[in-house]
């Protein structure tokens, strides 16, 4: 699917259940060198439509396959994709323990009950495919990545995991924002040292300074009035954040005691997503001075 002269979106169905919106790869492509934005899934099916996809684009030699952070559904694909096309795997220097440490309990966007064994077992074999990807190359905050004629630059946005990343296509005006940003709905927030809420905002509100024509996230539709649509972002954030507050002046002194206010009706699935959320904003609360913690009880500090 052509975006621009510049930017295909190489869509696939994966076999793995998602939800309603599968991981994006992006294909830049300029002069016969091109990079992917991110790799997707690892299974067969997902894999299968973007080798085919590169492969009726023999014009195109990929050169680099530049992840924007270290989760399975944006990277597990990426090892299969560097033995079709002989490009280096990329990320950015903080994702890699995490990527290569498949076994360690280090949040995913996908949350797994005690019964769903089969479903733990499928994304224990993700993991374990996005460890086989490297990286072959580590990029850092500035940095540039050259495709042909264009230029990318590497924009470090700590917040969804330590080391994502944004990329800015100049040329195109173009942003890549990985699970930084997103069209629809917001992304799921850890406390450190696995995510921060705080450094989040601050990528946010970093974003909102490019020159951007297009966003285009890594799960869901392009996005054209970009300032926009980070400032919701932020504001969101934000107001999330003064619900916290109230609810410790209210009383509820622990995430669980909040948890009924903030998210109505939750799915039991996402549960332990919605804990880190809220974990995240105390986290941020607290490094600000403004709540103090007392084992696993929070209160306001004024």
């Amino acid at each position: 699917m052509e975006l621009t002269p510049h930017i295909n979106s190489i869509p696939a169905e994966p076999s793995f259940y998602t939800g309603p919106q599968s991981p994006n790869v992006f294909l830049v492509h300029d002069g016969g060198e091109g990079a992917l934005i991110d790799s997707g899934f690892g299974d067969e099916k997902s894999v299968h439509t973007r080798v085919e996809f590169l492969r009726e684009r023999s014009d195109v030699k990929v050169r680099r396959i530049v992840l924007t952070h270290h989760h399975f559904d944006h990277s597990s694909g990426a090892s299969q994709l560097r033995a079709e096309t002989g490009a280096e795997v990329v990320l950015h220097g903080e994702e890699v323990d995490f990527l290569q440490n498949w076994q360690a309990e280090v949040p995913q966007d996908f949350e797994v009950l005690k019964e769903q064994k089969e479903l733990a077992e499928r994304i224990e074999a993700f993991r374990k495919q996005a460890a086989e990807a490297g990286p072959d190359a580590r990029v850092a905050d500035g940095d540039t990545i050259t495709v042909g004629g264009l230029t990318v630059e590497v924009l470090h946005t700590p917040g969804h995991t330590l080391g994502s990343v944004c990329l800015y296509l100049r040329e195109e005006k173009a942003l890549f924002t990985g699970d930084t940003a997103l069209g629809l709905g917001t992304v799921a927030i850890s406390p450190p040292p696995h995510g921060d809420m705080a450094l989040y905002l601050q990528s946010l509100e970093r974003l909102k300074g490019y020159d951007c024509a297009v966003m285009l996230p890594g799960h869901g539709q392009a996005v054209h009035d970009v300032r926009r649509k980070l400032q919701e972002l932020i504001d969101h954030r934000l107001e999330r954040e003064e619900q916290v507050l109230k609810l410790l002046a209210d009383g509820k002194a622990t995430p669980k005691a909040m948890l009924p206010a903030i998210y109505m009706e939750l799915d039991r699935r996402i549960v332990p997503m919605a804990l880190r959320q809220i974990e995240a904003h105390l986290a941020k609360l607290e490094a600000e001075g403004r709540v103090k913690r007392a084992g696993e009880e929070w209160a306001l500090t004024g």
